[in-house]
């Protein structure tokens, strides 16, 4: 929990000082009011979970006020007061501005880590309550030009709109990535690498700045748009994004770049199941087998790992028998090549749906969301159906 100290009197800042520390709570920033300064311009710019006031002089109605604009605009900041005053007045005007906790100037160590522990009570409910448990799915190709940032898009695509889900994509290949492209020729508002340079204050507003809003419940964040400004994030700053998006969204789906880095690795750590795209050719089948070792020494289980073929023609030299051997997992997932379909959705910007909807992608990845989310199970298809189309 981070917290704030605006503080008037020298002689009470390092009893509250210590009180604070003393419970193992975070005192991000001490800001000492003067004659000259308003509590306005102290409070305007900070990004905090609780704020304390000390406003032990006569201004104290005119504090409640500021406080009371503030949290009409921050409302997920706890306020705690410290006042000299304790009519009745003052505290209904308080608790009516939305301070959370009034104590005594100097309030002692006692009724202070109190106020602070409902503080963070309160902060966990919210959290428990406002939490959505989204899905993470990551698309990661065996070998370069497998089609898995097609797949990741389009599957994004069809999750916000098919089954209502609100959705995010996160373009994880930092060098070569180019998701937002197969969406929106112009500019991006951002991406994941200058979001990230922000780690400090990241919160929802900056998060959902930084966003290309493709439709009402799709939205994705760009990989950098320069592949040669060396833009970097570290596994700590990627973890801290997508816990803030995980709880923003149902479903988030992430394109990782086919390098086992330790980015890459965080990513795959934080996903329910990851989709190992390739195509029934040797080198795929060579990359794919290496690639489900590497996955098995860090731990993951067999069923977080999910093989797609695809580009798959039958009469191709490699059948999925002997991809499944060489392997060693089932294929789950086979989609025919749709070269004209793809071309000109690439071309339009648009999803393959757009174009086809009944293409053969959008009817397996189609069928992939259906695992998702048995509400939106198509009811009118017999069961032996749906088992068949998982490999047409």
């Amino acid at each position: 929990m981070k917290i704030v100290l605006i503080y008037e009197a020298a002689q009470h800042l390092a009893s509250v000082q210590q009180s604070v520390q003393a419970e193992g709570y975070e005192l991000t920033h001490i800001l000492q009011r003067t004659a000259d300064t308003t509590l306005q311009s102290l409070i305007e710019k900070i990004q905090t979970d609780v704020l304390i006031v000390d406003s032990t002089g006569p201004q104290s109605t005119q504090d409640i006020a500021t406080l009371e604009s503030f949290l009409n605009t921050h409302p997920q900041v706890g306020v705690l007061m410290l006042s000299q005053s304790r009519d009745p007045n003052t505290l209904v005007a308080a608790m009516q501005a939305g301070v959370r906790e009034l104590l005594t100037s100097p309030p002692t160590a006692t009724d202070l880590a109190a106020a602070l522990r409902r503080f963070a009570v309160r902060m966990k409910a919210v959290s428990e309550k406002n939490a959505v448990q989204a899905k993470t799915i990551a698309f990661m190709s065996c070998k370069g030009g497998s089609g898995s940032t097609l797949l990741a898009v389009n599957f994004a695509d069809i999750l916000a709109k098919d089954f209502k889900k609100r959705t995010a994509l996160i373009d994880l290949d930092l060098q070569s990535g180019d998701a937002a492209y197969y969406f929106s020729p112009g500019p991006i508002p951002s991406d994941i690498t200058l979001l990230t340079q922000q780690i400090e204050r990241l919160d929802i507003k900056l998060l959902m700045a930084s966003m290309l809003h493709i439709s009402p419940n799709f939205d994705l964040l760009a990989a950098p748009e320069d592949p040669t400004s060396n833009a970097t994030i570290n596994s700590l700053q990627l973890e801290r994004l997508l816990q803030l998006v995980q709880t923003q969204y149902e479903m988030v789906v992430l394109d990782v770049d086919h390098v086992l880095s330790p980015l890459t690795i965080k990513a795959l750590n934080m996903c329910d199941v990851v989709f190992l795209v390739m195509e029934n050719l040797l080198p795929f089948v060579r990359d794919a087998k290496r690639l489900v070792r590497q996955l098995r020494a860090l731990g993951y289980d067999d069923s977080k790992i999910r093989i797609v073929v695809n580009r798959y023609e039958k009469n191709d030299t490699i059948d999925i028998s002997e991809i499944e051997k060489a392997i060693g997992l089932k294929v789950s997932h086979t989609i025919r090549s749709s070269f004209s379909d793809v071309a000109q959705a690439i071309n339009m910007g648009a999803p393959i749906t757009e174009v086809n909807p009944n293409n053969a992608i959008v009817q397996v990845l189609r069928d992939i969301a259906h695992g998702f989310d048995s509400t939106h199970l198509n009811r009118g298809k017999r069961w032996i159906d749906r088992f068949i189309g998982a490999h047409n």
